[in-house]
């Protein structure tokens, strides 16, 4: 008997066929790929989803937001969304600029502290900012900015 045959079979182990215990080079890269491959489309599929999900609260919590601004005697002019990757999202808030230097302004910034903390999850943050307009709304500057969608309020 062989020294590595005698020392395997010696405990509670024995060998393989070569066909079970080999593979090519070939068929190693191959399965590689093709794990690779599904892993990147299911990780895919998944952020588009959630992005999809996260999109559709972006717009519920800014026209809560909204809401609020209404109900505390404020006028928001518009809102913008940027996106700035799957999970994470900026909105912006349009005011008059006679609102947006009010005293009571402060009210609304606790308000808008406190609601970003309450709504952020492991895969949703979102921050909201306030810009005044004094006459027309430059959509142009807005959207250089990378707030590219509007809200439909």
């Amino acid at each position: 008997m062989n020294t590595s045959k005698h020392i395997v079979t010696s405990t509670n182990w024995n060998f393989t066929s070569q066909k079970e215990r080999w593979y090519s080079s070939d068929q190693v890269i191959d399965a590689y790929l093709k794990g690779k491959n599904e892993g990147l489309e299911q990780g895919q599929k998944l952020i588009l989803e959630q992005l999809i999900r996260n999109l559709s609260k972006t717009g519920n919590h800014t026209s809560e937001i909204i809401q609020f601004l209404n109900a505390s005697n404020f006028h928001p002019i518009s809102a913008f969304l940027k996106i700035n990757s799957w999970d994470d999202f900026g909105i912006l808030i349009v005011l008059p600029e006679s609102e947006f230097i009010a005293p009571s302004i402060i009210d609304v910034y606790d308000f808008i502290t406190e609601f970003e903390n309450r709504i952020t999850e492991e895969f949703y943050n979102v921050h909201i900012q306030f810009c005044c307009a004094s006459e027309q709304i430059n959509e142009k500057s807005i959207e250089s900015d990378g707030f590219v969608l509007k809200h439909i309020h």
